[in-house]
């Protein structure tokens, strides 16, 4: 049982101390309106900047939506100026040569051939011309100055004019839309020829037998 002597202390205790402040002038009233609301302090924290120069500070998550922004910005540059270099390597081919798909187009020089696939596996004087061939199926015939002026193809992959090694002088004449030069070499390859004229090129296809595949295809630029 609590004692009663101690409340009645208590309660006289705090009836003092409300008088006197009363009577000093210092209401709990007063007291209570000379500090600021907490929804007051909120509003200025959100509304002044750290410097106290009034100004309405970022918030962190609005710094990094402009970073996000400013690195998208960057790497659509970067793929743009990306698409740009591919399309310049692709206008680097001439393009009466966009038919002929030989790795290196005609002008390369017998450094940059060499650069590209390493030493020539045959390289020798072939139908008046020097000829490197690469890779034994790649080949380039050189001018004076060691630049490519003519092809010498032995490789099935390679197209032109969409006619390619293995073909017979019947598909490839079909493919170009009229009959070719028939001969014969006897000087020199020993086979038979199918010569046709496209565009600013001399196509030489090359076969064995009049009806067997051919093996090899010359292209010099005729213009």
């Amino acid at each position: 049982m609590p004692k009663r002597k101690s409340v009645y202390q208590k309660s006289l205790s705090i009836g003092v101390l409300s008088s006197a402040l009363l009577m000093a002038g210092c209401g709990t009233g007063d007291i209570i309106a000379e500090q600021p609301a907490a929804s007051e302090k909120a509003e200025v924290a959100t509304t002044t900047a750290s410097d106290g120069s009034g100004e309405t500070e970022e918030t962190e998550e609005e710094t990094d939506t402009d970073d996000d922004t400013e690195t998208e910005q960057t790497e659509e540059d970067q793929a743009e100026e990306e698409a740009e270099a591919a399309a310049s390597e692709e206008q680097a081919v001439p393009a009466d040569q966009m038919a002929i798909t030989m790795p290196l187009p005609l002008g390369t020089t017998l450094a940059e051939l060499i650069e590209h696939y390493g030493e020539a596996t045959y390289d020798d004087f072939f139908l008046g011309s020097r000829l490197v061939v690469f890779n034994k199926e790649d080949g380039y015939f050189l001018d004076e100055q060691n630049v490519a002026k003519g092809f010498y193809i032995g490789n099935p992959d390679v197209t032109v004019f969409d006619t390619r090694v293995g073909m017979t002088f019947g598909e490839i004449d079909e493919i170009l839309g009229k009959e070719g030069e028939k001969g014969y070499d006897e000087s020199e390859t020993q086979y038979y020829l199918n010569v046709h004229y496209v565009e600013n090129y001399k196509i030489t296809y090359s076969a064995e037998t009049e009806d067997g595949p051919v093996v090899e295809i010359v292209v010099i630029r005729s213009k």
